[in-house]
């Protein structure tokens, strides 16, 4: 950055760079900043381009530009305005066109929340093209909320029953996103401007007293300072470094408690869930059990947009019950669901928990695909690896593997693996399916069990949720209501060892030349 002398430009960039050192936010590759053409972001575009040269960060600058289609013509010219800023500035700049008002109403938002929606999903998507094409591991998201906007949110979020995490936002940094000027204030953004004589767009809305923040900044702010003579901005700005302070020794100690309470659910998938054992986090003190519930809804959905005190109250309460009948929904914010079974409490996107269900079914070893599943079971034509069979178990990330083995030597078992004669499948009636393929009644009796039960009723006992019964895998002969092998749990027609086989051939009378060893596998990319 050329000599300024004392200029405005000048100090707010010392301030702005020592505040960014302070935070650590320039500690990365590439930055992509978010640019409306607006006072704030075109500041915040040239103070950051001053900084990277003037300190020889080997750090790239880029702007990306997001075309609501809100204002006709307006919005053509801020897109055409910002372009010519960022030649200006020599900061590579992409365009992006949305009809936001379009997407608000099909997925039945306000414009502005769809529009940050859309704003933040296509910073993604820049930052994971240039990772792609230019090699970049570090891209953080430079957006230009300043005093003002941290003020106005603080008021907004404590108006909506925030906690203590809601008034400490928005933050220096969230993730990837980074906000470099929430040490400087709107006012100032705009006098650097001026004198500076650098063109920005007004949005003109953002003058209206409508909208929740537009009626904070242009009725609510302005008749308390007329009132009490005390600018609101400033004030709340000092309540907020105080409370910043509680709340990073807090969040120490609750993390601390979100760790003693964290159970992942579903040992045996690929994709796990995090849940909270509810006897553990119910003897939280509440201060502790609130943030424990917040932290996990946050590291499960990003954010804690809209995630509000009632929501968290019903969250606790159904948390602190000693006992629950079977599984419990509850409706959260966005859809989404609070899911109780048993002692495990978690959050799902799925209406009626059916993730939350087949992973905890999986924890208890069984197998349960996210739709129906009928395989049929063939006898591979040769012996050995070399002539076995691979299916892929539709709706689950599973092969099924069929080998054919002589009728001798050691088996090796295992909980996803069963060893049967060779004609129980010669027919090809032999069928790995689930209930949602086929409805019907089954029963089950385990080998070496003096009887049958109906399969509703081992579930029962076994204590695998009612949402993820139907899922469960199992072999079965085609048209025949009894189960023959349920992987996780056992088999009833078959052997796991050369003495159970030889009891076996000696009750049934067979004397089987080959042997089936069919297993249940997890692939990737089918390999």
């Amino acid at each position: 950055m050329k000599n300024q002398g004392n200029s405005l430009r000048h100090e707010l960039a010392q301030r702005v760079g020592a505040y960014c050192r302070e935070k650590g936010l320039l500690d990365c590759d590439a930055i992509i900043t978010g640019c409306s053409g607006g006072p704030d972001s075109v500041a915040l575009l040239l103070l950051l381009s001053d900084l990277i040269k003037e300190c020889g960060k080997p750090v790239k600058l880029y702007a990306i530009h997001i075309n609501h289609n809100l204002r006709p013509g307006d919005c053509d010219r801020d897109q055409a305005l910002t372009a010519k800023f960022c030649v200006s500035v020599n900061v590579p700049l992409k365009i992006e066109h949305f009809d936001v008002e379009r997407y608000a109403e099909e997925t039945r938002m306000s414009v502005e929340t769809a529009g940050r929606m859309l704003r933040y999903e296509a910073f993604d998507t820049y930052a994971d093209e240039l990772r792609e094409n230019k090699g970049y591991k570090e891209i953080r998201i430079a957006v230009a909320h300043h005093k003002n906007d941290l003020a106005e949110t603080m008021m907004m979020n404590l108006f909506r029953g925030a906690g203590l995490e809601g008034l400490v936002a928005p933050k220096a940094r969230t993730g990837n996103i980074i906000r470099p000027l929430l040490c400087c204030c709107k006012s100032e953004l705009e006098e650097m401007l001026r004198q500076e004589n650098i063109k920005y767009a007004v949005d003109m809305t953002n003058l209206e007293p409508e909208g929740t923040r537009n009626v904070w900044r242009n009725v609510l702010f302005p008749e308390v300072e007329k009132r009490t003579g005390v600018n609101a901005s400033g004030s709340l700005n000092r309540t907020y470094s105080l409370m910043e302070e509680d709340l990073e020794y807090l969040s120490a100690e609750a993390d601390k408690a979100y760790e003693s309470c964290l159970v992942m659910l579903g040992r045996y998938e690929s994709h796990q869930i995090r849940a909270l054992d509810c006897k553990k986090a119910g003897e939280l003190a509440p201060a502790m059990s609130s943030r424990v519930i917040r932290k996990l809804w946050q590291e499960n959905f990003g954010n804690l947009t809209d995630f509000e005190t009632a929501n968290l109250k019903h969250c606790s309460n159904l948390i602190a019950r000693k006992q629950v009948n079977g599984e419990v929904l509850l409706p959260m914010p966005f859809s989404r669901k609070a899911y109780r079974y048993g002692d495990f409490f978690c959050f799902t996107t799925e209406a009626d928990g059916s993730d939350c269900a087949r992973a905890i079914a999986s924890d208890k070893g069984l197998v349960a695909a996210t739709g129906p599943v009928s395989v049929n079971i063939r006898v591979p034509e040769s012996y050995g690896e070399e002539g076995a069979i691979a299916v892929k178990i539709p709706n689950t990330d599973r092969y099924i593997n069929i080998y054919l083995f002589e009728n001798k030597g050691d088996l090796e078992y295992n909980n996803f693996s069963w060893f049967c004669p060779i004609e129980s499948a010669q027919d090809g009636k032999l069928v790995l399916l689930n209930s949602l393929a086929d409805p019907k009644s089954r029963v089950f009796g385990k080998a070496g069990a003096s009887g049958s039960k109906k399969v509703t009723r081992l579930f029962t006992d076994l204590k695998v949720p009612e949402s993820a019964r139907d899922n469960v895998l199992f072999a079965a002969r085609s048209g025949e209501d009894k189960i023959l092998w349920i992987p996780g749990i056992g088999h009833a027609e078959g052997f796991t060892s050369p003495l159970s086989r030889e009891r076996y051939m000696q009750s049934s009378g067979t004397k089987a030349a080959g042997i089936l060893k069919i297993t249940l596998e997890r692939r990737q990319d089918g390999n």
